[in-house]
Parts: structure tokens; sequence; C-alpha cells
């Protein structure tokens, strides 16, 4: 099967078997596949995985159909459309696993890291991590329903009631799908970003956003309107984008650390302490979370679809990812295709 390959700190189109599963496995033939901010850092090798690592096909943002189930799987059936959250393992027995949280569980495995990901034609998953997507959900909408679940995680984290003003900072994936999370609480949403941000900022307007603003100008916008923030949720992972979020954000505050980053960041504690902030971090999705993003993705996935720029087969990723970098995204979905000779290899 066609499949996008990172090995020894580089990222090709290989030919590999499809996947063989166990008595609790599923395999599901990927339907979309799409580019996550994770995976840009792998193509460029900007994100720390062991170099002795043996090699692995990467991505994690998915929907596809399972066409093959283990004897002792229950969760699903042939036939089904599912998606997966990224952890295909944990310890199950720290404390995080424990209350449901592994996504904090320091042994947690992760497909399109650890295990085999999505950018291929199948994928082998643990059930355990399957969640089944209804029919009023499209391919295209379910293939994004993993970063809505993250964006869903950040958003519960803070308190917000329909009185408060919530800024948003870095329009990616993530920083779109927060504002889509943040206004069905009602409240008063702003999006600020840099020049390189323009088209996402016209995106985040057509969702909905109260107001859009490049982040040079947010102090003086905030001081006309005599505007307060209540609430910051940072999706950028940049240094200049926290300490405005910090900066902004009135005495009490909340502040939501969404976006992250492999450098080290200067941070104004000064202002967090002088303030008495409430900072809070969120990553990436337990199984409340993505319950609560299907039922989301079934009212706004249309508002969702604003984010797809481009459709390609797996052949093509080269230039999915060079989009990415270079034209801002936001968002590329590839579409893999299926050959007779991968469908007869899957049936036996």
């Amino acid at each position: 099967m066609e499949s996008v390959v990172l090995k020894d700190g580089q990222v090709s189109l290989e030919d590999i078997a499809v996947p063989e599963i166990g008595e609790y496995q599923i395999l599901a033939k990927v339907k979309r596949a799409g580019i996550c901010g994770t995976d840009l850092k792998l193509y460029t090798g900007n994100y720390h995985r062991d170099p002795k690592a043996p090699p692995v096909i990467i991505g994690h943002e998915f929907i596809g159909e399972v066409v093959a189930v283990g004897e002792k799987v229950t969760k699903a059936v042939i036939g089904d459309r599912i998606v997966a959250h990224p952890t295909y393992s944990s310890c199950q027995e720290c404390t995080y696993c424990y209350s449901g949280e592994f996504n904090l569980c320091s042994h947690r495995k992760r497909i399109g890291f650890d295990y085999d990901g999505v950018f291929a034609q199948f994928v082998k998953l643990h059930e355990q991590q399957v969640y089944i997507v209804p029919d009023t959900i499209s391919d295209d909408a379910g293939a994004l329903i993993e970063p809505l679940s993250v964006a869903v995680r950040g958003v519960y984290k803070a308190d917000i009631t329909p009185t408060d003003t919530v800024l948003i900072i870095g329009p990616g994936t993530i920083g779109l799908f927060t504002v889509l999370v943040a206004k069905q609480f009602g409240a008063t949403v702003l999006v600020c970003g840099t020049q390189a941000d323009t088209d996402r900022l016209e995106i985040a307007s057509q969702m909905g956003v109260d107001t859009t603003v490049m982040s040079g100008d947010l102090p003086s916008l905030l001081k006309k309107k005599n505007m307060n923030i209540d609430i910051v949720f940072e999706c950028s992972g940049n240094e200049n984008g926290v300490n405005l979020g910090l900066s902004v954000l009135r005495p009490k505050g909340q502040f939501i650390q969404i976006g992250t980053s492999s450098k080290l960041t200067n941070v104004s504690f000064m202002d967090i302490a002088y303030k008495e902030l409430k900072v809070t971090g969120s990553i990436a999705a337990i199984k409340e979370d993505w319950h609560t993003a299907i039922k989301l993705m079934e009212k706004l996935q249309t508002k969702v679809l604003l984010i797809v720029k481009k459709y390609l087969e797996l052949k093509d990723f080269k230039e999915g990812f060079e989009e990415c970098l270079n034209n801002g995204g936001p968002k590329v979905l590839f579409t893999p295709r299926e050959t007779e000779n991968e469908r007869e290899a899957m049936i036996r």
C-alpha cells in the first residue's frame, strides 16, 4: 500500500504491506487524512524523535471505513466509518490513566509517531481508540474531528460565560476551531494574527468571529474600544503570542495555552504574578472531548470545512506539505486511492 514514511529523518513515499490485525484490532481504509502541525515538524525535522527509532508512517487526523476486525472486537463492525484518537496505548496503571486522562500518561504511544499512522491506504488501530462517525457527518468533516477535539479540550478548560470577551491568538486550524467552540458559549470572540495570517483571519470572519486584528494593533484596539480581555486561548505556540496574551489579559483573567513549541520561551512572569492570572495548559484530548467534538461537528461542519484548501493523493504528499509550509495553509486533505492489489491483500 502507498504510505508516507518517516525514515532516518526523511519523509518519502514507500510501498508497505497492508498490516495484519490482532484479536482486538481494527483495519480501516483511510478515506481522508489531514496534515497537522506535528506532521509538518516531522517533515522539516523540527520535531524531536529518537534517531534510532524505526521507520513509521506519519499522520493521525483521518476518517476511515472499517474493512476488517479482530475476533474480539466489539466497538465496530465492517462498514462503519470511524475516527480514532492518536493514543494507541498508555500504561493503564498511572493516576492519569485511571482518571481517563491518557493524554498525560508518560508512557503514551501515538499513531503517526510511535506506531504507523494514517498517511497510507490502510491503518491498523486498537478498538479502544475508535469512535463511530454518524452518517450526518461528511467524510471531509469527519477527517477534522481530531483537531476539533483538541479545541474542545482547550475551551472547556476555561469557565466561559456569555458576558466574557475572549481572545484567540493564532488562527491556524486549532485556533480557528477554538473560535467555533468558544462561540457556542455566546462569548464575544476576537482573533489576532500576523500579516502571514491574512487569509486565515478572513476565514475566521466567515466563521462568525466578532473581530479580527493584527497582533501589533491589538493593544490600541482594546484601548480605543475600552475592552477587557477575560480569557485568552494561545494557539500559536509562539513566544510573542504568549507574552501578548499575558499583557492584555485583565487581572484575574484566564490564560489557556493550547499551542506548543519545541523551543524555550521567555515568558513575562510579572504579568502572571501582578495580575494573579489563572494559567492552564491543554494538550490533545480525552474521550469526553471526542464525544463532544463529534456532536459539535454535526452542526458546525459547514463552517469547519472553510479551512480546507486542497485535496491531494498520497503520491503528491510533498506538494501538500509545501503548500502548508509556504502558503499559510490552513488545511490539506489526502484522499488515498485504493488499488485492486491492496483490496486483495486486505481480504486475505
